[in-house]
């Protein structure tokens, strides 16, 4: 892990969160949450279920954005993107970030090797060819060389989750964001995949991607360097 002098792999601050739906009172889910993630550092945000977990990650990824008028910004590699144009995100989603979903996010009709080499789509960095090589390698490392061709509904959820681990990889992102990456899964399966998500970030790209891990485990935490809670316990 590099020094605070760094620049941050991921930087949010002031972060608001609230939902509101017709004939229902305002919801306030987060309400000024800020964080500092260091390259190559392991984060666990802790926290009960409907503590606002899933809703910081998703504001951290760009995939939904926080409640205007409290400055709130979210830096990837120093750029925010609090207030950028759509493709401005979708290109830092595509190029600076991996995801890892608790629901897996599969594409059903693709084989596991195409849903790998996906995000190489958007971040054409490859060409096709080579980045069927990578998806193939990171697959081979997480032990599926001889399920290339199979289609997500071929595989045990184990099995699909290690492709959404490959698969976040794939274009050697400076972040990792994981929610809940073993939710679906038995104990001994959830800890293989742990075990994959670990050891693979570090292997697949010249420096090792920061990584932050949400869940209401306390044992997924204690494999972290760092731990934040969030909400009431």
């Amino acid at each position: 892990m590099t020094t605070s002098m760094s620049v941050p792999a991921l930087f949010a601050e002031n972060l608001h969160k609230t939902y509101r739906l017709p004939g229902a009172p305002p919801l306030k889910v987060l309400s000024g949450v800020s964080l500092r993630v260091e390259p190559g550092e392991h984060v666990a945000v802790l926290g009960r279920s409907g503590s606002g977990k899933s809703t910081l990650l998703n504001l951290l990824g760009g995939l939904d954005s926080p409640d205007p008028g409290f400055g709130a910004r979210v830096e990837i590699a120093g750029r925010d993107i609090v207030g950028a144009p759509e493709r401005v995100r979708a290109l830092v989603r595509a190029t600076g970030i991996g995801f890892v979903f608790q629901s897996f996010h599969l594409l059903p009709e693709l084989p596991i090797e195409e849903n790998v080499a996906l995000p190489a789509r958007a971040a054409p960095r490859f060409s096709r060819d080579a980045a069927l090589r990578r998806a193939r390698d990171l697959l081979a490392a997480a032990g599926l060389s001889d399920r290339l061709g199979h289609r997500p509904a071929e595989l045990s959820g184990g099995e699909q989750q290690r492709v959404a681990v490959a698969r976040s990889l794939m274009n050697a992102p400076g972040l990792v964001l994981a929610d809940e990456p073993t939710g679906n899964l038995d104990p001994a399966t959830g800890d293989a995949v742990l075990d994959l998500l670990f050891d693979l970030s570090g292997r697949f790209s010249d420096a090792a991607p920061a990584l932050v891990v949400v869940t209401h485990s306390d044992a997924i935490a204690a494999r972290c360097d760092r731990t934040v809670r969030i909400g009431r316990d």
